[in-house]
């Protein structure tokens, strides 16, 4: 493959996307491809500093909607700039936890941002590279809410109610439905294995190795 390929993954709190993550880049890598995993908000030491700042749990939730779109868009700023363009320019697949549809379920329909400041920072933010394929995890409400509190709290954004989860769960399904041949929904509620499966040969397909 000449040219690199991004992947991204979306979906709610508690949908498995990092687990995923790491077996798609497993199985790529056992087919001869040069991967590149990475997260959103982070990536680079400057943009980890930022995610720390917002999702502490005390201190998050204190940012107005938009700081927090801002802090979100100077974090995938240098992230496009050190880590993804970089790597897609050298041929790499980049395979990223949560990239432009976070911050439109987020800051957009759940805070209620105006959309054309929300699109003018994902503009700036993403440098206009926007992925090639986006795999959506999507898990009922009230289960994505059992799995963050099994788990164990890890930001402020894991402490919502279940109505939270379930307008941020139809947010990432519109997108899917607005782009289909970009986004992929997957049915979070089975086995990992065959998750995993079926996120792989949907991968290998776009990627034309099958």
């Amino acid at each position: 493959m000449t040219n690199g390929f991004f992947i991204t993954f979306e979906g709610g709190e508690g949908v498995g996307k990092t687990t995923q993550i790491k077996h798609l880049s497993e199985r790529l890598e056992k087919q001869g491809h040069d991967t590149v995993q990475t997260r959103e908000p982070g990536g680079t030491p400057h943009a980890e500093s930022i995610r720390n700042l917002l999702g502490d749990t005390e201190l998050g939730p204190t940012w107005d909607n938009e700081s927090e779109l801002f802090m979100f868009s100077a974090a995938r700023s240098m992230h496009v700039k050190d880590i993804i363009q970089p790597a897609l320019n050298s041929g790499k697949i980049v395979v990223c936890d949560r990239y432009t549809d976070s911050t439109q379920v987020y800051q957009g329909i759940d805070q209620g941002l105006p959309d054309d400041l929300m699109q003018t920072a994902i503009r700036y933010g993403s440098k206009n590279i926007y992925p090639n394929l986006t795999f959506i995890l999507d898990l009922p409400a009230e289960e994505g809410l059992r799995r963050v509190k099994e788990r164990g709290i890890r930001d402020h954004y894991d402490e919502q109610d279940e109505d939270f989860y379930e307008k941020i769960r139809q947010g990432f399904l519109s997108i899917a439905d607005k782009e289909p041949e970009r986004c992929v929904i997957i049915n979070a509620m089975r086995d990992e294995q065959t998750i995993a499966s079926e996120i792989e040969s949907v991968t290998l397909e776009r990627l034309g190795d099958v």
